[in-house]
């Protein structure tokens, strides 16, 4: 005889087939405007990937990406885990103060050597001042907010080898100067790992000091505040109830003009470093300098000199540079991880007589892209 089905099974059986029909009656999306990520493509089956096995991956990533309600149980998941007392072990930190804060990066310090020997050696070749600066991870500054048990952050031992492999290169130190100043600037975001303006201020002011350069006061900027930022870290973390940020865009008042250049396009040239409509964007960070981009020019006709600075840089320069352009004529950026030119060329082209190198820890850890300096 055929034993009756209990409540809680049919439950079960009926939760699992909803969700089955949701997943082929709800239209498949390309894009999450919640995780700032594209969704993985349906499988393409031939039999190259079924013998190598890639085929049942590229199911799981399509089936992982679109399961109905997903949002939902990535922040259930994510918050039974802060409850049950695994908040160290992703890839994101539920931190006190209402920071989310970036576990350590899986990096490697022979990957930091190689960045520093090249710079330092490219400085070398070109014969021009420069300076390394090198943006401590936000875990490190706000140590004391973290889980117990956390990973611990690479960056005093990794400044060990900046030091030890810089060369002529000057470096500019910051971790004492941030673990001065957190008390009473907000450096980082909440929501997300880059500096906030007030935070790449401070690098702006500790940078004039070490050249000798009287920085702007606060006073002299405009200062514009936008709320409802949430960065790559509520983006990734599953913690959707934290609090967004708010993005505060400081306006000196110069008169600049920013050129974004990319290959196979047609230059886009504006009046501002601040692209506004892009505060109604999914990601309102890409409002600095309009995101990340191959090579950027901003000129300053009234700048406090008229040296011309180099920065290579990753997305740590995008709030730095406006800062910058007060004091310098005109200021070339270079994104390695998409300009393959030569920057040799670069220098000469725009009479270049300064060079700064801008990164964040995490990508000196990880970023192999100064392999293409040349």
């Amino acid at each position: 005889m055929m034993k009756k089905l209990s409540l809680t099974s049919w439950v079960l059986i009926l939760s699992i087939g909803a969700l089955f029909l949701l997943f082929w009656l709800l239209p498949a999306r390309d894009y999450s405007a919640t995780e700032k990520r594209y969704l993985a493509n349906p499988p393409t089956v031939t039999w190259e990937s079924l013998l190598s096995g890639d085929v049942s991956r590229d199911v799981e990533d399509y089936l992982t990406d679109h399961f109905p309600g997903r949002n939902l149980f990535v922040g259930v998941h994510a918050y039974w885990n802060l409850l049950t007392g695994r908040n160290a072990v992703g890839s994101v930190y539920h931190c006190g103060d209402g920071y989310l804060i970036r576990a350590p990066e899986q990096g490697s310090l022979d990957t930091l050597d190689k960045n520093v020997t090249r710079f330092a050696a490219f400085a070398e070749t070109s014969g021009l001042p420069a300076t390394l600066i090198v943006v401590p991870t936000a875990g490190s500054v706000l140590e004391d907010l973290l889980p117990a048990n956390h990973d611990a952050y690479p960056d005093d031992e990794a400044m060990e080898h900046v030091f030890r492999l810089a060369g002529n290169l000057e470096v500019l130190d910051l971790r004492e100067l941030f673990q001065a100043e957190k008390t009473n600037t907000q450096l980082y975001y909440k929501t997300d790992h880059h500096l906030t303006s007030a935070g790449c201020y401070t690098v702006y002011c500790a940078y004039c000091r070490s050249q000798g350069l009287t920085p702007l006061p606060k006073t002299a900027y405009t200062i514009l505040r936008s709320s409802g930022f949430k960065g790559t870290g509520w983006s990734s973390s599953g913690y959707w109830l934290t609090p967004a940020d708010s993005l505060e865009l400081w306006q000196s008042g110069d008169s600049l003009t920013v050129t974004i250049i990319e290959a196979g396009s047609e230059d886009v040239v504006s009046d501002s470093p601040f692209f506004l409509e892009n505060l109604s964007a999914d990601d309102q960070y890409t409002v600095f300098l309009d995101g990340n981009h191959t090579l950027v020019t901003i000129e300053n006709p009234n700048a406090a000199t008229d040296e011309r600075l180099l920065v290579l840089r990753d997305s740590f320069g995008h709030c730095t540079a406006p800062f910058l352009a007060s004091d310098y004529a005109e200021i070339v950026l270079v994104d390695l991880r998409y300009y393959r030119a030569s920057v040799s060329q670069l220098i000469q082209d725009h009479g270049i007589t300064r060079l700064m190198f801008l990164y964040g820890m995490d990508s000196m850890l990880t970023d192999t892209n100064s392999a293409w300096l040349s």
